[in-house]
C-alpha cells in the first residue's frame, strides 16, 4: 500500500506528519532521537483541515487545527487533540476572528496560540484548555500614523516567554521597512526594539516580488527567522547578539530551484515523548 506523508509542525524534538493511503488517513507524531512514534487517527474520515499547530509542554503534547463544523459544513470548528486522554474536542468561535483564508500558522504564548491579521491590524487568541478566543492587543501606538503595516508575524521565545512581532511598514501596500516589536504583558503593549538595516531590507522585499503572504517566522534557539516560500535563504536575527545575517541556500536544493519550500525549527530532544 503506498502512503504519501508530508511534515505540518514540529515542536521540542517531535515532528508531526499527515499520513495518507487509499483507506486511512492519519496523523503520526516522530521522534527521530528516539526512533518512537505514535499514529493519531482523525476524528472522522473525511476530514479535512487547516492552519494545524503541534504545541508540546512537560505533560505531553496537543495538535491544533481547524476543521469544518458539525453543525454547519459552511462553518470551521476548532479542533484540539490532546496526548493526555488521546481524544479530540472541538470549539467553535473561529469564524468570528480568522477570515477564511488567513494561512499564517498559530504562535504558542502563555497556554493560548495566537495570531496577528492585518487589513485591519489586529491580533487574536485561543486558549488551548477551553478553546476560547480573546482579542489580544490593535495597532493602536504600534505604527506611525502615516503609515500602515503591509505585513505581521508573531513568534515566540519559549524558554524566556516572550511574544515579538516581525512587521512590515510601507505605503500603497509597499513595504519600506522591517521592524521587530516585543510585546509586554504589563502594559498590554508593543515596544519597538529593532530594524531591519535598508540594504538587507531592500534585498529581503526583493525576493518576494512584495507578496508578503509568502512571508513567514520561526523560533530557532535565540534566533528570529524571517523566511520566504519562494527564497531558499533564510533571514534570520540573534536576539542576544543583535545582529542580521543571511542562511544561504542549502547545497542539495537543485540550482534552478522554483519550487516552494518551508523551513522548520528542530531541537533534538531525548525527553521528547510520543
Amino acid at each position: 500500500v503506498t502512503c504519501a506523508s508530508s511534515l505540518l509542525s514540529s515542536s521540542h524534538g517531535l515532528l508531526c506528519f499527515s499520513r495518507s493511503t487509499s483507506s486511512v488517513s492519519s496523523l503520526s507524531i516522530f521522534n527521530p532521537l528516539t526512533r518512537s512514534s505514535r499514529s493519531i487517527k482523525f476524528p472522522s474520515y473525511s476530514f479535512p483541515f487547516e492552519l494545524l499547530s503541534l504545541v508540546t509542554s512537560p505533560d505531553g503534547y496537543k495538535i491544533f487545527t481547524l476543521c469544518p463544523s458539525s453543525s454547519a459544513a459552511s462553518s470551521r470548528s476548532v479542533c484540539l487533540y490532546d496526548s493526555g486522554d488521546r481524544t479530540w474536542r472541538k470549539f467553535g468561535g473561529v469564524d468570528q476572528v480568522l477570515p477564511r483564508g488567513f494561512n499564517q500558522d498559530g504562535v504558542f504564548y502563555n497556554g493560548s496560540l495566537y495570531f496577528a491579521r492585518s487589513e485591519p491590524f489586529i491580533i487574536v487568541s485561543v486558549d488551548l484548555n477551553d478553546g476560547k478566543w480573546t482579542t489580544t492587543a490593535t495597532g493602536h501606538g504600534v505604527f506611525p500614523g502615516e503609515d500602515h503595516i503591509t505585513f505581521a508575524r508573531l513568534v515566540s521565545d519559549p524558554e524566556r516567554k516572550i511574544l515579538y512581532m516581525v512587521g512590515g511598514i510601507g505605503s500603497n501596500g509597499i513595504c519600506r521597512s522591517i521592524k521587530i516589536w516585543e510585546f509586554k504583558d504589563e502594559t498590554l503593549s508593543w515596544i519597538e526594539t529593532e530594524t531591519l538595516p535598508d540594504i538587507v531590507c531592500r534585498k529581503f522585499t526583493s525576493v518576494c516580488y512584495h507578496n508578503y503572504e509568502h512571508v513567514y517566522c520561526l523560533w530557532h534557539k535565540e534566533m528570529i527567522c524571517v523566511c520566504c516560500y519562494n527564497w531558499p535563504e533564510i533571514l534570520f536575527f540573534h536576539v542576544g547578539r543583535r545582529t542580521w545575517h543571511w542562511v544561504p541556500k542549502c547545497p542539495s536544493l537543485p540550482e534552478k530551484w522554483s519550487c516552494g519550500f518551508r523551513w522548520f525549527s528542530f531541537v533534538p530532544s531525548l525527553s521528547a515523548s510520543v
